[in-house]
């Protein structure tokens, strides 16, 4: 899709302005909102958005952040909820989640994506309250949610529900694993470093080293897209759920305004008080193999609701090891016993996430 940033104008622009007003971000009174000017309100507006909602704070609308902007106008209780295939999607369902979670009712980890856990979840509020169990959050599921929230703690059951069920154990022979390479060049290359490398070719070297590495170990491989081929993340997430993979790695490199940023990071779902325990422990053992073993900066494991980790139905972690953007990590991307230490790296990690092993510093 068409990125909108500082710069910007036109029509988009205003969407964009009137979905930051609504979401009380962005100022009435703001004088950019006369010319659908995107400049310096907006662009503070956007990235306040952005930074409470779990995304990066870039200050672009992009792939993640429209539609992030398109669910925050839902309001619990402004809409029917159901199930249905595409499923509803929205903050209001976010919030139903939360409220279903902190009841006692586990209704899947708290995205905003109503799936087959919350009209289960549903249904039980609602045999609970007296309810018809018909599974569809209309004005009186909601009115009983609301009255109940009032007198209920602000915590969540889905993180522990979870961990009941089990971690994965027994070692990596026979797991499904998906290696997603981000972007795709032609057309979507990702960030370029200074020497005019692209993501998208980095990142696919890395996910062919590392493919290797995991079938040699007795995994079995899905890969989302080939070398050279682009694909929007919604074929990503549908081609993860049709091969019913257990995890999905999804291979990126950061970027920064300042050449200097450096070292590698990991990112996980969460949001609000929840965060995915499968995910954060995969993220925090691929992040300590970063860290470790190819000596990169530790720039931490981090709970995140970009689009790919909260609308996938099995754990996502987003890997990025160095900063393309920098000149001497640019460098490194290059050479390809650097790559195969990444790769080498994240099929350490994985192996150690399958055979139960806690991450470092996990309760």
């Amino acid at each position: 899709m068409k990125l909108y940033k500082k710069g910007s104008t036109g029509r988009e622009v205003r969407d964009i302005q009137a979905r930051l007003v609504a979401a009380d971000f962005l100022s009435e009174e703001s004088p950019e909102l006369d010319g659908g000017e995107f400049s310096s309100e907006t662009d503070k507006a956007l990235r306040a958005f952005q930074q409470i909602k779990g995304l990066r704070a870039d200050g672009i609308v992009g792939p993640d952040t429209w539609p992030a902007l398109v669910e925050a106008s839902r309001v619990l209780g402004s809409r029917f909820l159901y199930l249905r295939e595409p499923p509803l999607r929205g903050d209001d369902i976010a919030d139903l989640k939360r409220r279903l979670n902190a009841l006692g009712f586990y209704s899947g980890k708290e995205s905003g994506v109503f799936d087959q856990a919350t009209a289960v979840a549903v249904e039980q509020f609602q045999r609970n309250s007296g309810l018809p169990p018909d599974g569809i959050v209309g004005t009186s599921t909601v009115e009983a949610l609301l009255r109940l929230s009032r007198v209920t703690k602000n915590t969540s059951v889905a993180s522990l529900r979870e961990i009941e069920r089990g971690l994965p154990s027994g070692g990596i022979s026979g797991r499904r694993i998906m290696l997603d390479a981000g972007h795709g060049y032609p057309p979507d290359p990702g960030e370029i470093g200074p020497a005019g490398l692209r993501e998208s070719e980095a990142a696919e070297s890395i996910v062919e080293e590392l493919g290797g590495m995991l079938v040699d170990a007795g995994a079995v491989v899905f890969y989302s897209r080939r070398r050279g081929e682009f694909l929007e993340l919604d074929a990503r997430e549908a081609a993860a759920h049709q091969q019913s993979v257990e995890l999905m790695l999804s291979i990126h490199l950061n970027s920064s305004p300042t050449p200097q940023a450096c070292g590698a990071s990991c990112y996980y779902f969460a949001s609000g008080n929840y965060r995915s325990p499968y995910g954060y422990r995969l993220a925090n053992h691929v992040q300590d193999a970063l860290v470790g073993e190819c000596g990169r900066l530790d720039c931490r494991a981090h709970g995140r609701t970009y689009r790919l980790l909260r609308e996938t139905r099995m754990p996502v972690v987003i890997v990025e090891p160095a900063f393309i953007t920098n000149p001497s990590e640019e460098a490194l991307l290059g050479e390809q016993s650097f790559l195969n230490r990444v790769a080498h790296a994240i099929a350490v990690a994985t192996g150690e996430y399958f055979s139960g092993a806690k991450a470092l510093g996990e309760e």
